[in-house]
């Protein structure tokens, strides 16, 4: 896993969108195929650094490192999460919040070599599915910064219509700690492909 940054450790507030993964707002279809990135509401600040907070990315999906299950229970709590993947193949079952239903594990390590194709669209699918059924998804990997990230730009470039760039750039703004290695935005240009328009 690559460490973060002295600036990124010490970032001290992140402003993120707070939302409702049950939203009554129309543009919140849950039926629609694609959905919008913006869940509306009022922002709120967090007041720690990003890397030890649940960082909600979109409505039904939230990001963060294993310890932040723990270390941020206020905004799990308010999230309510269905859903729980774990994308660290070296660490042990994660125990799960009472609100959650479904566990899924994504045995992968972060490093260059390691291929997460095979995976990309169960775990979009997951999340979407859980979306759709209207639940939220709350997704971690050590800390929230590789793997994980990585996991949550293949979903909006699937569900939310992005391009790899303006998905990375969401992420990165709801998570200013993601820092996916160079293997897995490669693979990230290529599942876009997939997607794209002729």
């Amino acid at each position: 896993m690559r460490q973060p940054t002295a600036d990124t450790m010490a970032s001290t507030a992140v402003l993120v969108g707070r939302y409702s993964s049950r939203s009554a707002d129309p543009l919140h279809d849950r039926c629609n195929n694609r959905v919008p990135v913006n869940g509306g509401g009022a922002a709120i600040v967090l007041g720690r650094s990003d890397l030890f907070s649940v960082s909600p990315i979109c409505p039904g999906l939230a990001l963060c490192g294993a310890l932040s299950i723990y270390t941020d229970k206020e905004t799990v709590a308010a999230l309510r999460p269905t859903c729980l993947i774990n994308c660290a193949g070296e660490l042990p079952d994660t125990p799960l919040p009472d609100t959650v239903h479904r566990y899924h594990k994504v045995p992968v390590a972060d490093t260059v070599v390691t291929d997460l194709g095979p995976h990309m669209d169960t775990v979009t699918d997951l999340i979407h599915q859980e979306y759709i059924s209207g639940g939220t998804t709350l997704i971690h990997c050590a800390a929230g910064v590789g793997r994980s990230a990585a996991f949550c730009i293949a979903y909006l470039i699937k569900y939310r219509g992005m391009t790899m760039n303006n998905a990375y750039r969401h992420v990165a703004k709801c998570r200013p700690c993601i820092n996916p290695n160079t293997g897995f935005i490669s693979q990230l240009i290529e599942f876009e492909g997939k997607f794209r328009e002729e």
